[in-house]
């Protein structure tokens, strides 16, 4: 059996078969033992390891249990576990654990030449799979990880001198830039860095890398670089001979190109040094087709491309290897695959990948510039049917030296770019649909795990069907057995965790967005940071330019670098365009707003964001309901650009629909900042559109969410009203009552008179309704004492005191009042208000028998409800009109109205219009029909309720 902690913690069989470690307290034992094999260690030692210096009150029978559950997991092998006095320890020979294999062919290195000291420390670092320990986290663990790290980086050092002395530099290069970034300050690689560019002729970049380096130390910590760097730089300066390489050059392994060791060079052969074909590849059947259609059918003389592009984490590599591998038989000439880290911020150089192709086809004297290799590259490929990948490409220019002249070849090229100047086929990669991605997550967990479909949907929703999301999910649920699907969708709808989720064992899908990241102006990267600290994944250029304190015109340009790293798509045309995030992404920006931002900007910039959506749902109230502003109103400052007004176009009704689920994360996340009044505010703004589009659960949830929020004030009592609002309309008249007596009593105690006569119009409602219309006309009595001095909260006291005198069949006053309602409406451009004043009058001349005078009041008030897109506005008016017309004789034109009433209601997910239509069509219908009306006309889930007209 053998052993490995170079990685995750692992055993394999002899058959070479993985152990099943199931938990953490067998695999953290194994990793202790291991650390010392067949030595003892004690059990404290072990709960140390388990749960480092903080404790548990209790840690029982923790090391026995984790003897326990190992041995079980090792089966035959279980005596491999010994149990000691006062502890345990493990009789596996430190050859059979891959650290200590490790630690002998570093030791063996030494006592070696040059030549063999390459291939031994080459061998020892192909056994480090990932982090040493990875996934255990306590003190002792990270301690040990990090001196096994650092006998790896010695290694990696000492393997990159040799292969310097050796005489191999070019494909160095690449990797040890690479090195250089990813461990800044170990002046050993910079060091190696610099002699490998010097000895390839590059004396500039080299004395570049020293420059940088220099100022780097002397700015972050005052000093200098040290005497050997500084030696080795005055070398490089004066052309010291000793410097140069009197070794033949020979091209050997490059990490930048990602491919396996060269042959050395020797006699041509078919090259064939593609990747592993990826196991299990679900779904792409179209793309694949189109892959083989661009490098099959292309006009005669012309070299066929295929191009791959779109967002890291699609699947690119994935389809080009599987690609290549179904058409290895069509290239009989052999298959080149280069690697050419585009995702990274220094991609490979064409050069280097030619110096490797070259010596993959045999030829010896490679040339020294980039094109004197692509020309005997192509002249090496004439006459060939060979088939090149070119992956992770950065620019059309990287890859035009590197592709074959020869038009019987072929090329694949996968690009996170659209690489619009190469020719052939271009295909973009886009998230696996929905049925793709369920078979991915079915074969990755199996069927027995994957879910309910509502589960399952979410979860592809959340990992926004990227494959290597949806790869890390199942991933994490393959090493958390006690997981289930929907708890892994509960841990990735928290945009908090979601990116750890999705990290596993080294993999994750920060590193897709990473490079995009870097690579961005300081304004965009700040951008990306606000949008992610708002959590929300579609904002309009308006909200954009206001998280930038900028205008439209200038945050366009931002918006379109991020669009352009694939950070977020854009639709819409300037300036009024549009911004979607992937969920990933959002992740990914508020990350980094957590790392990189400014804590007080970032709370400015959501005050700035908050008052420009503000500042337009005060454009859509104004729309419906006319130009003076709420009764019920907060403080939050409104922001607008400069350059492009708060105006809404369309419907205003249809403009708070297509917004509604933005305002409620926005409401969540003002609540989550402790910005009360914005909160508030943005939960009641689009109440109009809440109502009339029978929105009612997202009333409720906006609305508990912000009253959680605001504590007790002026903003809880405009919560409570309109919660009362909400309940009235779904005839819920116990939970009205509640609400609405809550309300009035907070805008007594605050002295507020106008807050007080807005809950007096709806107790007034709440009377009439329930067939008290003495109680209600007192309550606009009461209204009206308290001299409010909003003019819409004054025309729906007269509104309602009308519709109070109508009940009591004082029509002459009910008349007047609504006359007066109606002017005040008028005087105010309140259009809502106006239909409903004119749909209570046409009401009154229906009692009337007056059908002329009824028709024109339903057609005024349909007219208003029209014009701000309110459909079920509209539908109570049809239904009424056509009532109208059933009870004064013309049932022929009551057909079409309560048809259209009752196909508006649905629309509006309104049973209660419906039926009301329903009813009054059965009643109109001959005898034996009127059960195919009541099968149309089905009501909807909601149950029955209203709108108060």
């Amino acid at each position: 059996m053998r052993f490995g902690i170079l990685g995750p913690v692992t055993a394999w069989h002899d058959d070479g078969s993985e152990v099943k470690l199931a938990g953490w307290r067998p695999r953290s034992m194994l990793a202790r033992l291991l650390l010392d094999p067949r030595e003892a260690v004690s059990a404290q030692d072990l709960v140390e390891a388990f749960y480092g210096t903080e404790l548990p009150d209790s840690v029982g029978s923790t090391p026995k249990t984790a003897a326990k559950l190992l041995r079980q997991a090792l089966g035959t092998q279980r005596d491999l576990v010994e149990t000691v006095p006062g502890g345990y320890r493990i009789a596996a020979a430190p050859e059979d654990i891959d650290a200590h294999r490790f630690r002998a062919l570093v030791e063996q290195a030494e006592r070696q030449d040059t030549q063999e000291t390459s291939r031994t420390l080459a061998e020892a670092l192909d056994l480090w799979r990932g982090p040493a320990l990875a996934g255990l986290s306590s003190a002792v663990f990270r301690s040990a990880a990090s001196r096994w790290e650092e006998m790896r980086l010695v290694a990696v050092e000492r393997r990159l001198g040799a292969d310097v002395e050796l005489g191999r530099r070019h494909d160095l290069v690449g990797e040890l830039y690479q090195l250089t970034e990813k461990y800044p300050k170990r002046e050993a690689l910079r060091a190696l860095l610099m002699r490998a560019l010097f000895r390839s002729g590059r004396t500039s970049e080299a004395l570049e890398v020293y420059a940088a380096y220099d100022k780097q130390v002397r700015g972050e910590f005052g000093i200098e670089p040290s005497p050997q760097l500084s030696r080795l730089h005055l070398r490089i300066l004066h052309m010291d001979p000793e410097l140069q390489e009197t070794a033949q050059d020979r091209p050997a392994t490059p990490v930048a190109v990602g491919s396996a060791p060269a042959p050395a060079p020797g006699p041509a052969c078919a090259p064939a040094n593609l990747p592993a074909r990826p196991r299990g590849m679900i779904g792409r059947t179209d793309q694949l087709t189109r892959m083989r259609s661009a490098l099959t059918t292309t006009a005669a003389g012309y070299l066929p491309i295929a191009v791959l592009s779109g967002p890291g984490g699609y699947g690119k590599t994935t389809l080009a290897t599987e690609a290549a591998h179904r058409m290895t038989g069509d290239y009989p000439d052999g298959q080149l695959y280069a690697h050419l880290s585009g995702s990274r911020l220094r991609p490979a150089s064409a050069g280097d990948v030619l110096a490797r192709f070259l010596t993959f086809l045999g030829v010896s004297e490679i040339p020294a510039t980039v094109d004197a290799k692509a020309e005997v590259f192509r002249a090496a490929v004439a006459g060939k049917r060979l088939l090149v990948v070119l992956d992770d490409a950065a620019t059309t220019a990287q890859v035009l030296p590197l592709l074959p002249g020869e038009p019987r070849c072929a090329v694949i090229v996968t690009s996170r770019n659209p690489m619009p100047g190469l020719g052939g086929g271009h295909i973009v990669l886009g998230p696996l649909d929905h049925n793709e991605a369920g078979e991915l997550i079915s074969d990755r967990v199996g069927a027995d795990r994957s879910g309910a479909p509502g589960v399952l949907k979410r979860l592809i929703k959340l990992c926004g069907g990227m494959p290597l999301a949806l790869d890390l999910a199942c991933a994490r649920l393959a090493t958390h057995p006690h997981w289930d699907l929907p708890y892994l969708a509960d841990r990735l709808a928290d945009i908090d965790q979601r990116l750890s989720v999705l990290d596993v064992d080294g993999r994750d899908v920060r590193t897709c967005f990473e490079l995009g990241y870097q690579l961005l102006s300081p304004g965009a990267r700040a951008l990306l940071r606000a949008i992610g600290n708002l959590g929300v994944g579609e904002i309009s250029a308006w909200t954009a330019a206001a998280l930038a304190d900028s205008t439209v015109g200038e945050v366009t340009p931002l918006l379109d670098e991020l669009a352009a790293a694939h950070l977020l798509t854009i639709t819409g045309t300037v300036p009024y365009v549009h911004c979607r995030l992937h969920d990933l992404v959002l992740a990914y920006a508020r990350e980094r707003a957590t790392t990189d931002g400014d804590p007080a900007e970032l709370c400015a910039e959501l005050n700035r964001a908050f008052g420009a959506q503000l500042a337009l749902t005060d454009a859509a109230y104004a729309a419906i309901h006319g130009p003076q502003q709420r009764a019920l109103n907060g403080g939050t400052a409104r922001w607008t650009p400069v350059d492009v007004p708060a105006s809404i176009t369309g419907s205003a009704t249809e403009w708070f629909v297509t917004r509604l689920s933005h305002l409620s994360q926005m409401v969540q996340r003002a609540a989550e900042a402790g910005l009360h009044e914005a909160c508030w505010e943005l939960a009641v703004a689009p109440q109009t559109a809440l109502e009339a589009g029978g929105y009612f659960d997202l009333w409720h949830t906006t609305h508990t969410h912000a009253l959680a929020s605001v504590g007790i004030s002026y903003g809880e009592a405009v919560l409570l009203h309109s919660l009362g609002y909400r309940a009235l309309v779904l005839r819920d008249y116990l939970d009205a009552e509640t609400h609405l007596r809550r309300s009035a009593e907070i805008f007594s105690r605050l002295g507020d008179t106008e807050g007080q006569a807005a809950v007096m119009v709806l107790i007034s409602d709440t009377c009439r309704i329930q067939g008290d219309p003495t109680a209600a006309r007192t309550a606009c009595e009461r209204g009206f004492a308290l001299r409010p001095d909003n003019r819409r909260t004054l025309a729906n006291l007269w509104l309602n005191l009308g519709r109070s005198q109508t009940h009591l069949g004082e029509l002459t006053q009910a008349t007047e009042s609504l006359r007066r309602s109606l002017t005040l409406y008028e005087q105010s451009a309140d259009r809502r208000g106006q239909a409903e004043a004119h749909c209570d009058l046409a009401r009154i001349f229906v009692r009337q028998s007056d059908l002329d005078a009824a028709s024109g009041a339903f057609g005024a008030a349909f007219h208003q409800a029209k014009a701000v897109g309110d459909t079920l506005g509209m539908a109570y008016i049809l239904t009424d009109l056509g009532e109208a017309h059933a009870r004064l004789g013309t049932a022929e034109k009551a057909y079409p109205l309560l048809l259209e009433a009752a196909d508006l209601a649905q629309q509006a997910n309104n049973a209660y219009v419906q039926s009301r239509a329903r009813q009054v069509l059965a009643e109109l219908m001959p005898s034996g029909r009127s059960d195919t009306v009541h099968t149309v006309l089905t009501p909807g889930p909601d149950g029955e309720h209203g709108e108060l007209l």
